[in-house]
């Protein structure tokens, strides 16, 4: 079959190695100079960076499995590393019992309350029994109002914005479950790709290029028609293949096939929504704080992480440079998604020196700004209803995304797992 995949995240890679592998000629359509999608690289000074962090946990077996494949088994690190919170304008560990234990914005009664909660969230193996109940009222149900309020309400603030209390329990127990097996004697270690993604990205390029796949950069698929053959229209030119796989965002993919999908199809679709992202990295001269990730409790501050990723690599790796990423999810008509970079410096400064006093905008060598409109769909009660199959109502064509992910969360090792099994699917 002639095959052609739109979008060149990981999904739509794997899916492509998988489909060539099999014998099949396959065309990569991707609107932009460069492969990789959200896990897409560049190059500062000596280094490379994710344009979003990017890490993995000990349970993603399909990213370890795809990394022997391609010989890169041993290019990937297992680290610990140090979590904390944010909260009465003060830094605190978090994550592990013992931190827990001091974590005094918690009376005892609500640790213990807490603590048991989350216990509870690891022994659930039957996901579908939280689909119809929100994290909100899971939580205050399980660990009391106190604890929603002081540790998990902001955190959804932070990710959903006024859609926070829609938020199903599904949605933070695929969080929870995913962390808690990223254990090593009891403490967190996540890993992280000698030379970043672009290790990886590199890999799979020649990979694909031995094989014979057919890689098409800056070329936007503006359209798809069916006739005999599926018809895919860019700006310069059309192509014919026998079936189509979209990876791109799910609106992108219904647009795309609006002119052979059923408005049904559509309509139903199209209820599910996303948020945004606007992540801003500081490279600066000195460690902002001990954390590798420190969640942000406080809900006057507009965003929702900072991830110091030389707290997990260590800053000899980047010339002495200290490597800082402020995560911020929000929905497109925000302030925040529509600020420069200067702006959003300039926004940001007061926060950080609210949680480290020292900070100083002297301390930034350089910035960089990354935004994407696709970032997280909003996963509601009973989302599995409206969930995309790979499989569309159109014969041959096929949609694989962050949308199907469920009850995952999104990842780079869900990716590579449904870039797998779409591959699958079309060879059926």
């Amino acid at each position: 079959m002639k095959i052609a995949i739109i979008g060149s995240g990981i999904t739509g890679l794997t899916a492509a190695l998988s489909l060539a592998k099999s014998g099949h000629e396959v065309h990569i359509f991707e609107k932009s100079e460069k492969i990789g999608g959200i896990a897409e690289t560049f190059d500062y000074h000596n280094y490379t960076l994710e344009k979003y962090y990017h890490h993995y946990f000990k349970s993603d077996e399909n990213i370890i499995k795809l990394l022997k494949e391609l010989n890169l088994d041993n290019d990937i690190r297992w680290l610990q590393s140090k979590m904390g919170y944010f909260t009465n304008n003060k830094m605190w560990d978090f994550g592990t019992p013992i931190s827990l234990l001091k974590f005094k914005p918690l009376n005892f009664i609500d640790k213990i309350r807490f603590g048991i909660s989350v216990l509870k969230i690891f022994s659930i193996n039957n996901w579908s029994t939280l689909e119809h109940i929100t994290a909100k009222d899971w939580i205050i149900k399980n660990a009391g109002e106190n604890v929603y309020k002081k540790v998990w309400k902001p955190l959804l603030v932070t990710k959903f914005g006024d859609e926070h209390e829609d938020i199903s329990m599904v949605w933070l127990w695929g969080k929870m479950k995913l962390r808690g097996k990223s254990k090593d004697n009891g403490k967190e270690v996540l890993g992280y790709i000698g030379g970043s993604n672009k290790t990886l990205l590199l890999k799979i390029m020649d990979s694909l290029q031995e094989l014979g796949v057919k890689i098409h950069l800056n070329k936007e698929v503006k359209a798809l028609t069916k006739n005999d053959t599926f018809e895919i229209v860019t700006k310069t030119a059309n192509y014919n293949f026998d079936k189509v796989i979209s990876t791109v965002s799910l609106p992108a993919s219904l647009n795309i096939g609006q002119s052979i999908l059923p408005k049904a199809y559509i309509k139903e679709k199209s209820r599910i929504n996303y948020t945004a992202t606007v992540c801003l990295i500081l490279i600066l001269k000195k460690t902002f704080s001990k954390y590798y990730w420190l969640n942000i409790g406080d809900e006057s501050i507009p965003f929702g992480g900072l991830i110091e990723h030389t707290n997990l690599i260590s800053p000899e790796e980047y010339g002495g440079d200290h490597i800082l990423y402020i995560s911020n999810y929000v929905f497109k008509n925000s302030n925040y998604y529509k600020m420069t970079k200067q702006e959003l410096v300039k926004a940001y400064t007061a926060n950080l020196k609210k949680i480290n006093p020292d900070y100083s905008e002297d301390w930034i060598i350089d910035s960089f700004i990354f935004k994407d409109d696709f970032a997280q769909p909003v996963i509601k009660n009973n989302y599995s209803k409206i969930k995309p199959d790979f499989k569309t109502p159109v014969d041959g064509f096929f949609v694989a995304n962050m949308c199907n992910i469920y009850p995952e969360d999104r990842g780079v090792n869900y990716a590579i797992r449904d870039g797998v099994k779409v591959a699958e699917e079309v060879l059926k």
